[in-house]
Parts: structure tokens; sequence; C-alpha cells
């Protein structure tokens, strides 16, 4: 049976698939106070041998939400980012007074204020993490059905799905107040912004009015920047036979894209206080180029921080050297065969947005680990356009077993906690 439109409106099992990994997270080892362990968080236990880390940056997530105006704070940590804050004021506000009301009919604990909106907001914050991997469950459906051009079958796009869900970053950041899920939705949006919205976009002031529009983005999360290439890339692809113009109009919706996060410069510096973006002051993400271009071995540093990106990947070195290894025996098993092992728009795609994300990262210049899953996304993307071209009686056994070791290996692992 075809991976089809009956199917791909199903919310049921992806519900399912989500709740069941992230529940599963809770019987994971809990932290034990090894030193060589980076720890940033405490321990919640909610039965005996079931628990969560939570994050200690929560904190400042419940806090800017519970009082938004701190966002126009000198040096708010979250300043950069203040529609995400904004986000968590959005369900933080409406669930704890929920709560409350369902406090006063006896159907849940009577907390004090101060408890009342931890747990009001700190839930708000998880289920802004639900629907954000909801999304990217939703994106991968419709992606893995380009990327099948329709031949998929159900059995491959849900062993994807349940890598996706079951990984080390849902393990250490979804039952906590965090952005980490914007991750896997981020790479995912962009390979279909590039797919589907920038070839459909009409040029002129369609395009600028979209850019603008995608422009508020990076205000939620900062490698949503990457959403203009992805948005060119589309808008000039599909223009290709009438490019006459376009160059300008492009560089029109990059000042478009840009415009958002200038307008909340421009108003920080109203309220008299100074841009603070906590990731480039204290982590020197990007700036470091500008900082070591002023001194001496500047090709040194660029090479050092290139092998840190590069060491950073090796939790996926698996992911990855499957990739390529079943990339080489699809092409090897079909090379007689007229057709692409891809449908050539979508491998063009998918090149695209991969090359901008691994060009970004690596000029981050700070490389956490949890940063590198940004790729996974991308990398079952191409996995899933590969799995029609094997017969189901192998690949499907050897598909799900993988998908059910991954999340094994994941839940048994120790760490990680931040």
């Amino acid at each position: 049976m075809q991976f089809g439109v009956s199917r791909s409106g199903r919310l049921g099992p992806l519900l399912a698939l989500l709740l069941a990994a992230c529940l599963s997270c809770w019987l994971a080892p809990a932290p034990q106070g090894q030193p060589d362990v980076e720890y940033w968080g405490h321990y919640a236990r909610v039965a005996p041998g079931l628990g969560f880390v939570v994050n200690h940056d929560s904190y400042g997530y419940l806090d800017v939400a519970q009082e938004p105006s701190r966002l126009l704070r000198p040096q708010e940590v979250r300043q950069s980012r203040p529609l995400y804050a904004l986000l968590g004021a959005a369900v933080g506000y409406p669930l704890t007074a929920a709560l409350a009301g369902a406090g006063r009919l006896g159907l849940a604990p009577r907390w004090p204020p101060a408890e009342l909106r931890f747990y009001g907001f700190y839930s708000g914050y998880v289920l802004l993490n639900g629907l954000t991997l909801l999304a990217s469950l939703l994106l991968l459906r419709r992606l893995f059905v380009r990327f099948t051009a329709g031949q998929g079958r159900a059995w491959q796009f849900y062993a994807l799905a349940w890598v996706l869900v079951a990984n080390p970053i849902t393990k250490a950041f979804f039952w906590t107040a965090h952005q980490q899920m914007l991750a896997f939705l981020v790479p995912l949006f962009c390979l279909w912004l590039a797919l589907t919205l920038g070839p459909q976009v009409r040029r002129g002031w369609g395009l600028a009015g979209l850019a603008f529009a995608l422009g508020w983005l990076p205000l939620v999360y900062g490698s949503f920047v990457l959403a203009w290439p992805a948005l060119a890339y589309g808008t000039w692809h599909a223009a290709a036979r009438r490019p006459v113009g376009l160059a300008g109009q492009l560089l029109l919706s990059a000042v478009l894209f840009a415009l958002p996060t200038l307008l909340w410069i421009a108003l920080l510096r109203a309220v008299g206080t100074t841009y603070y973006n906590h990731e480039a002051v204290r982590y020197h993400q990007l700036v470091w180029l500008l900082e070591a271009a002023t001194q001496p071995g500047l090709a040194r540093a660029i090479t050092e921080k290139l092998g840190s990106y590069l060491a950073s990947l090796h939790l996926l070195g698996g992911w990855l050297l499957g990739a390529v290894g079943l990339l080489l025996a699809t092409w090897y098993r079909c090379r007689r065969s007229p057709s692409p092992l891809l449908p050539v728009p979508e491998a063009a795609a998918l090149g695209w947005v991969v090359g901008c994300f691994v060009l970004f990262f690596a000029l981050l210049g700070y490389y956490p680990e949890r940063l590198a899953y940004t790729l996974l996304p991308l990398i079952l993307c191409l996995i899933g356009g590969l799995l029609p071209h094997w017969p189901s009686r192998y690949a499907r056994p050897v598909a799900l077993a993988t998908a059910a070791g991954w999340h094994l290996y994941v839940l048994l692992s120790y760490g990680p906690f931040s």
C-alpha cells in the first residue's frame, strides 16, 4: 500500500508515537553526579525509577514568560529570541488560569501562587515542545511523500519518525522549558520552504511580503535565519528560465527578512536598552570570525574551529555513514535503471539545505553536541527517499529493527542531561 493521502491525514498514530517515545525517556538512567558528565539542571523524580532532568535554563524561560517586560532589560539572556518568550506567555497564562480553576473545583491541588505559576508556565513550555515535535513529524511526512514520489509505504515513514522522536535531544530537553525541539523543526521547515513556498511564491511584492513574514522567525530561534537562503533557492530555481530582475528582488527580500530584527533592536534603543545577544557575547558565536580577522593566524583559527565542528558530529557518525552506505548500495543496485535514485528537484534542494546548515554551524564557533542533531532530520529525508528502492521483505525488518535499536540505545545510555 502506498503512503497516500488517506494515511497522511491521520494524526492519531503520530501522537501515539510521540507520547510513547517521550514518556519512555522517564525510564532513562538518572544523573549520578559524575564529574566528567556535563550536568546543568536537577533531577525531577516522578516515581521510583522514573524521572527527568529540569534544565537550569528553564527558570530563565519561565521568568520572561511570566514577565515579558524583562526582555527590555539590559543584558537579558533571552533578549535575542523575544518571540519564543511571548509564545511561552501565550500558553502559560491560560494554563495557569486553568490550573487555578481546577484547584477551586477540587480537580487539582490548590498550589500557592508561586507554585501555581511555575506549574502553569512550565506545562506551557512542555506543550510548546510537543507541538514543535508534532509539527516536525508532519513536515517529515510531507517531505517523505515528495522524496518517494508518492511510492513510499507507511512502515518506511514510521521507522523514520520513530528515529526522529527517540533521540538524545528529546531525551534531554522535551520535559524541560527549552527551545531544543526547534532543532528538528527548522531544517525540515527550510527544506519544505525551498521545495514548496519558494517555487510557488509570486515574484515582486509576493516575494517581499513572504520574506518579511519569515523574518520574524529568527526572533523565535536563531537558526531560522537559514529560512532566507531556502526561500532564495526555491525562488531562483523556479525562475531559472526568467531570472531577469530576480537578483534585485532577492536583495530586497533579504533586507525585508532582516527588518523584523532591526525593528526589535530599534525598539530596544528607543527604551534605552542596548541589544544583547547572549550567544554572541558568551560563546562568541559567529563573531569569532571578526575577532580572528583582526589578529594573526586567521587560517589556523578557522582550521581549528572546523576541526572542532567535525569532532562534534561523532554522535551522528553512525547515521552519516549509514546514509552514505545506503546511498552507494542503492546506486549500485539501481545503476542500470534510467530513473534517478531521488526526484531531481528534491535531491537538489536537499543538497542546498544541507550545505547551508553545515556551513552555518561550522562557522558558528560553538559546537555543543546537541547542535549536531540538527542534521538528523535531513539525513532521514535522504534515507526515506532511498528505502522504496529495496524489497519490503528485506528492508522492513532492517529499518524497524534499526529504529528500535536506536531507541533502546538512546534510552539506556547515560546522559545527556544538558
